[in-house]
């Protein structure tokens, strides 16, 4: 008989306290019962029961081969779910929350799309540019921009990108263009409140980091305000390359400070794809993350 059948036998055997209760949950005879345990002790040349009429004692060695075979048991099992996996077409309710700007931008223009190509997967979207706790609110994945916190979930990097300073042409037209960073503190800067400290812009130059105090009568926790209010003249923001480019192609926002590449730390932010910690992530959640990963990808080729 096969080893890995072996050790089935001899687990259950300890799980169910004796060799009788294990040929019964098993659906086994005795005899074959009684049968691995012998050959499987003389295979080891251990013994790894000691047996009496009312009850079985486990051995060192016993306890030693249990805790190895339960773990290869389990292992054997995940690898069968995760090959039956491949076949398996992705279902089921998707709970996703992500901010408003990649869904706008990456998700809303393809999802008849994706619900053509996975029709048996049912999107629960939650828009929202809050940080939300993905275990306790029942998430299955968050899409997130910026930078990644250190955290007990899991995390993919997905579009790296730059973040862009830029003003309407109406404004540089009443105010002029800053030619510096620290220039930015004699303009209307436009604030978004989810940067740990919106009253400071970090700029670098040839690897050097400096952080200008700006100033500004605007402020939001979402883009697509601050973006509005820079459309219409009134301030200076600073925003996503993806959020921004179509407004840059059509004039109708002008980059500045360019030489100066903004970052808010030394690696560039990006769009992240963020799971809770799990040993066989579902098929639906893949399947999400990678016709989206395609996507973002495809806009910058």
């Amino acid at each position: 008989m096969d080893q890995l059948f072996n050790m089935q036998v001899f687990c259950q055997i300890i799980d169910s306290g004796s060799l009788a209760q294990a040929s019964r949950v098993l659906g086994l005879a005795p005899a074959t019962v009684t049968g691995v345990l012998a050959r499987t002790e003389k295979k080891l040349g251990v013994r790894l029961l000691d047996r009496t009429t009312r009850r079985i004692n486990v051995t060192e060695a016993g306890r030693l081969w249990y805790e190895h075979a339960n773990r290869i048991i389990e292992q054997a099992m995940e690898a069968e779910d995760a090959v039956r996996s491949l076949a398996a077409e992705p279902r089921g309710t998707l709970r996703v929350t992500l901010p408003l700007g990649v869904a706008m931008t990456f998700v809303y223009p393809h999802l008849h799309e994706f619900s053509t190509q996975y029709p048996k997967i049912h999107l629960d979207l939650q828009v929202s540019d809050r940080i939300v706790d993905l275990v306790g609110n029942r998430f299955d994945l968050a899409f997130r921009a910026g930078h990644a916190k250190d955290s007990d979930l899991m995390i993919r990097r997905l579009l790296p990108y730059r973040r862009i300073t830029c003003a309407s042409p109406q404004y540089l037209a009443l105010y002029g263009a800053p030619q510096h960073p620290s220039d930015l503190l004699q303009h209307q800067c436009l604030l978004y409140c989810h940067e740990p400290h919106p009253l400071h812009w970090e700029y670098r130059l040839n690897g050097v980091a400096m952080k200008v105090a700006v100033k500004g009568t605007h402020a939001s926790n979402e883009s697509h305000a601050l973006l509005a209010w820079a459309r219409s003249g009134l301030g200076i923001t600073i925003q996503p390359e993806w959020l921004v480019d179509d407004d840059l192609r059509n004039g109708r926002l002008i980059r500045l400070l360019d030489k100066y590449a903004m970052s808010m730390a030394s690696e560039l932010p990006a769009i992240y794809a963020v799971f809770p910690k799990a040993r066989n992530r579902p098929k639906k959640v893949e399947a999400f993350v990678q016709f989206f990963a395609k996507k973002m990808n495809e806009r910058y080729i």
